[in-house]
């Protein structure tokens, strides 16, 4: 999973076929059929944004609670959690960002690389937050789809849209990192002026 080169299998009705996908240099590509799928199971995705969102973001609770103490609304449940502003405004901008990565999915690297790294950054400012957490991401997300598409989401589909989920993934991690080195470098600065000071 995500090496360069990487072949995946999918199931079809003459039995295993390799499934292209594409990683060179990081940059993902998908054959028609693939991008073919990925659209149009999306829009039935999308007609709930919010919705599924919102399921994503229950299911990464289930997953990993920590996560949730991440959140100003670690101590709401229930109906109250789904009324919640932080939490909607959070699963709809996760979801806007998978529906800008559908939209330029003949470029997602040329558009989109600059926004999903703006995105990882953010995540320094959540006291607590780790690297690790983005990966409960993709496995919340494969379970809703899965979920929410039933029969329509095939492995050739589920395969189509981790290339997606890794796409992201890799460009919020990167973010992320790109953060802490830059924290990391002002604690640093800030350590040595301090000490310059002190002599």
């Amino acid at each position: 999973m995500g090496c360069a080169g990487s072949v995946v299998l999918a199931a079809n009705v003459g039995g295993l076929k390799p499934l292209e996908k594409l990683h060179s240099g990081g940059k993902y590509s998908f054959d028609e059929k693939q991008k073919r799928i990925i659209i149009k199971t999306w829009k039935c995705l999308s007609c709930d944004i919010s919705g599924n969102g919102a399921k994503v973001f229950l299911r990464i609770f289930q997953l990993n609670p920590h996560v949730k103490q991440l959140f100003p609304c670690r101590h709401v449940e229930g109906v109250a959690l789904l009324q919640d502003p932080d939490f909607k405004g959070h699963a709809a901008r996760f979801m806007q960002a998978v529906g800008a990565v559908i939209d330029n999915i003949d470029d997602m690297e040329g558009a989109l690389r600059d926004l999903l790294l703006g995105l990882g950054k953010q995540h320094i400012h959540f006291t607590g937050f780790k690297s690790d957490y983005f990966n409960v991401f993709q496995e919340a997300v494969v379970y809703v789809w899965q979920q929410e598409l039933r029969e329509k989401f095939t492995e050739y589909c589920r395969s189509a849209w981790v290339i997606i989920f890794e796409f992201i993934m890799e460009h919020l991690k990167e973010g992320y990192h790109l953060a802490s080195v830059e924290v990391n470098d002002k604690k640093e600065g800030y350590i040595f002026m301090t000490k310059v000071t002190m002599q």
